[in-house]
């Protein structure tokens, strides 16, 4: 067990650094969320979009580790909601839990920008969600950071046990 652990927190901050690198390039375009929808081109805003849809893809690559490791399977119809929803739930004796209701319903608002943008057009995206959920980005990003490391850290005693 000890090595499978010490897998899936590799497998873990390898997304974390990855997200990281997402965040850093994120600062380039902050100051475009304080323009209306008239002063950001369509390509930024797509740009913009990708970003978020790719952060979000980070987080679930975490969540499915998380998953995987514990054989939590999801139904396929509704497995991006439900993973992420078993995310914030402790199955006590097996496994704690990765994220609070707080970060849940932050991600959520991802999870639902992430499915827009995938089946829309760029220029179909309404900019002022885009740029509600966009603003959100840095403070998640923190949270995600922070809970996923108490994360590891809890799988750490059962490491140990």
């Amino acid at each position: 067990m000890k090595y499978s652990i010490a897998l899936l927190k590799s497998d873990i901050r390898d997304e974390l650094e990855k997200l990281y690198k997402l965040e850093k390039e994120f600062q380039g375009v902050l100051e475009k969320l304080g323009m209306d929808e008239h002063q950001v081109p369509a390509y930024d805003r797509g740009a913009i979009g990708y970003i978020l849809h790719s952060f979000y893809n980070g987080c679930e690559n975490i969540f499915q580790s998380i998953a995987r490791f514990f054989e939590n399977d999801v139904e396929p119809q509704t497995w991006h909601r439900n993973l992420l929803k078993r995310m914030k739930y402790e199955v006590e004796g097996y496994r704690p839990r990765a994220i609070d209701d707080t970060l849940f319903q932050l991600l959520d608002d991802f999870r639902s920008f992430r499915h827009k943008f995938r089946h829309s057009y760029s220029y179909e995206l309404d900019w002022e969600k885009e740029r509600l959920v966009a603003a959100k980005l840095p403070f998640t990003f923190k949270m995600l950071h922070q809970q996923i490391n108490e994360f590891l850290q809890a799988i750490d005693q059962i490491d140990s046990e």
